[in-house]
């Protein structure tokens, strides 16, 4: 019969081996995912700034120490980056635009803006006693003029954003210059 200490040691080795080995594959998902993210096959495909910050980026989502984080499960769930202070410039433009894309199919999910749109083609439809929709415009037509509304409509929208930010920017600018100056009075020897 084997002693309790050899059985005890045996199955704490299998117990670190797994675990190295679950951290181990932990760090192979998520490198694998941000390369894919990315759409890299190899972090040396990267200038040294955004090596830098794509390892950020994976410090954020795995550590050798604990593995996975709640970051790096999240990422692995949704596929959403985070941004760190290392992030260059073109993962902040794709971190916006994941956001704001999320953000604009949700609103117009949302707001029935589909429904409401059939409702004014529908108008359209009674009001020239259309026969079909033909009568009324063809389907590539309305798709079109649908388009260019929503892009007039969105290029307003985002040029006031745009003139807003400025604004705020210019402000900034403003109360920086109005700090006072610190004066240094001497004081008279007596």
């Amino acid at each position: 019969m084997r002693k309790f200490h050899d059985i005890y040691k045996e199955k704490q080795n299998i117990s670190e081996n797994l675990q190295e080995s679950k951290v181990l594959s932990d760090f192979r998902k998520i490198y694998n995912s941000l390369l894919e993210h990315y759409n890299l096959t190899n972090i040396h495909e990267l200038d040294e700034k955004s090596q830098v910050s794509f390892l950020s980026e994976l410090n954020q989502y795995w550590t050798e120490e604990n593995g996975l984080s709640k970051k790096g499960e999240t990422f692995l769930k949704k596929r959403s980056s985070i941004l760190t202070e290392n992030s260059t410039p073109l993962q902040k433009k794709n971190y916006l635009k994941s956001r704001v894309y999320h953000l604009l199919n949700e609103t117009l999910r949302q707001t029935e803006v589909k429904y409401k749109l059939y409702e004014i083609i529908e108008e359209m439809y009674n009001q020239v006693k259309a026969s079909n929709i033909n009568d009324v415009l063809s389907p590539d037509m309305i798709s079109s003029t649908l388009f260019e509304a929503l892009a007039t409509s969105l290029d307003e929208f985002v040029n006031n954003i745009n003139h807003e930010i400025k604004d705020s920017l210019k402000k900034e600018k403003v109360n920086e210059e109005v700090k006072p100056k610190k004066v240094y009075i001497k004081k008279k020897k007596s």
